[in-house]
This record gives structure tokens, C-alpha cells and sequence, in this order.
């Protein structure tokens, strides 16, 4: 959300905290002065809610001042029954009471959502989620941006399928994601903003709000140096199979060579043998 949304969405929740305020205690004035004590107390836990909703860190102290006005509207209009104000003080006290347990509540809970956002944030891996109704990216981290070469904002609230290359892979992936019990794992592959592949090996969990929180590891500079490996190898298994071939063939050839000359020498030698006896019978 840029800054302009945000500063809209303070001046909304400044205007719905005071609007509740303000009908709270106009209508415990209304009520007090007409004698009426038993329903305008709720009017102030509806504001302490809202003030909690949207300034958690602020709860105890509103609930202390809201509490105090309400306390006081009711002592100032002169109220001497000792019931009603037995009943304002224990109205005082829940006041009091559900500010502080609320803003722990909220607090803590903003607090955790804070470190699961730095941990969002900050992650080493690729993280994207998406709804699995709508197929469209929810939020997608500074690292999971960079490594599609895109900006966070060019890609929240896009189709899924402007990141997947294979539509059959991303259909097979969503089937797996719902058919599959926890977490689900598979090497797909992911387009960047130059549309160029990156092979991700990306693990997936559905949520109970239907919303799917993916953790993609980019691993293309792996099966790229895999593939250059494997290529090396077939590669010298392919000269070491011609350079045993050659040799065999010039081991042949000196047997050949080898078997030739001995022929050769047998002839020669036998025909010393004969022109010997030829001598002699002469």
C-alpha cells in the first residue's frame, strides 16, 4: 500500500474512533440526564474495541480516559443512589478491565505479525503466496521479486499464471497442492520478467483460509552446472571410447604386421631349405 492509502485509512479510522466517542458520551449525557443508567455503558466498550483494533498500543490509556469520563458524567448529574454508582464504579472497572486484556491481546498479535513480516522480509528464499480461488498473488517478498527480475508492486495482485511457463506444470502443481495432505513439494519452472526460465524448486502449504504460502529456491544455476557436468562427462566417455577404438585398431594392425612377416620368413626359409636340397642331390 503506498503512503496516500495509508494516510486515507488513518484519517478513516481517526473519524470512526471519534465518531463512536462522541455518540458514547452524548448519549451518556442523554441517559443520565433522563435517569436512565442501564444501556449507554455498552456504547463505551464498542469505542474501547475500535481503539483497540486500530491502536492496540493505545487501548489502556483510552479505556482509563474513557472510563473516567464515563465515571464522571455520572457523578456530575448528581446521581446519589448508591446502587448506581456501586453499578458506574463496576462499569468503571470492566472498562479498565477488557482495555488491558484486549491491547495485550492485540499487542502481542501485532507483534508476532511484525516478526513474521521481518521474517517474510528478510527471508533467503523465494517467498510468494496466492489464493487458490482468484489464483492471484497475495504478497511476494524483495528476494522472490528480484530473482523474477520484478518489483513487489508489479506483481501483487497478478494472475499466478504470469510467473509459470507451463500451464500444464502450474495445473498439476494446484491439483497437488489440494489433493495433498501438508506440505507439497515439486521442481517447476518459474518465468521471469525477460521471460527467461528459472527452475524452482518451490514447497507449498494450503492454509485454513484457502490462501497457499509458497517457498521457492532458485536451483537453475544448479541443473545449469548439472548439465554442463553431465555434457563434460558424455563427452570424455565419448573420446575415451574413440581413443580405445584407435588403439585397438593399431594393436590389430601389428598383429597383422607381426603374422605378415613371420609368414614372410617362414617362405624365405623354406625356400633356403629347398634350394639346400636341390645343391645336395646335384
Amino acid at each position: 500500500m503506498d503512503i496516500g492509502g495509508r494516510v486515507n485509512d488513518e484519517i478513516l479510522y481517526l473519524f470512526i474512533v471519534t465518531s463512536v466517542t462522541i455518540g458514547a458520551i452524548l448519549s451518556s449525557i442523554f441517559s443520565v440526564s433522563h435517569g436512565i443508567f442501564d444501556v449507554f455503558p455498552f456504547m463505551y466498550i464498542l469505542a474501547i474495541i475500535l481503539i483497540v483494533y486500530f491502536y492496540p498500543k493505545y487501548g489502556v490509556l483510552y479505556s482509563l480516559g474513557i472510563g473516567l469520563v464515563y465515571i464522571g458524567l455520572v457523578f456530575s448529574y448528581g446521581t446519589s443512589n448508591p446502587i448506581q454508582i456501586a453499578i458506574s464504579s463496576a462499569w468503571f472497572v470492566i472498562f479498565i478491565a477488557i482495555g488491558v486484556v484486549a491491547s495485550s491481546y492485540a499487542n502481542r498479535l501485532r507483534d508476532d505479525k511484525r516478526k513474521i513480516r521481518n521474517v517474510f522480509e528478510n527471508a533467503q528464499d523465494g517467498i510468494f503466496c496466492f489464493e487458490i480461488r482468484s489464483l492471484r498473488i497475495l504478497d511476494i517478498n524483495p528476494k522472490c521479486a528480484r530473482m523474477l527480475q520484478y518489483g513487489r508492486d508489479d506483481l501483487i495482485g497478478k494472475e499466478i499464471a504470469s510467473i509459470w511457463m507451463s500451464e500444464v506444470e502450474r495445473e498439476a502443481f494446484i491439483s497437488g497442492i489440494k489433493d495433498g495432505k501438508g506440505a507439497f513439494q515439486k521442481e517447476v519452472l518459474l518465468r521471469a520478467k525477460d521471460g527467461t526460465p528459472r527452475r524452482c524448486l518451490v514447497s507449498a502449504i494450503l492454509s485454513t483460509n484457502r490462501v497457499v504460502l509458497c517457498s521457492a529456491i532458485d536451483i537453475t544455476q544448479e541443473k545449469t552446472a548439472d548439465e554442463e557436468i553431465r555434457l563434460t562427462l558424455e563427452e570424455l566417455d565419448r573420446q575415451v571410447r574413440e581413443r580405445t577404438a584407435h588403439l585397438e585398431k593399431i594393436n590389430d594392425d601389428l598383429k597383422a604386421e607381426i603374422l605378415e612377416h613371420k609368414m614372410d620368413e617362414n617362405a624365405l626359409l623354406f625356400g633356403e631349405q629347398n634350394s639346400d636340397r636341390l645343391e645336395g642331390m646335384r
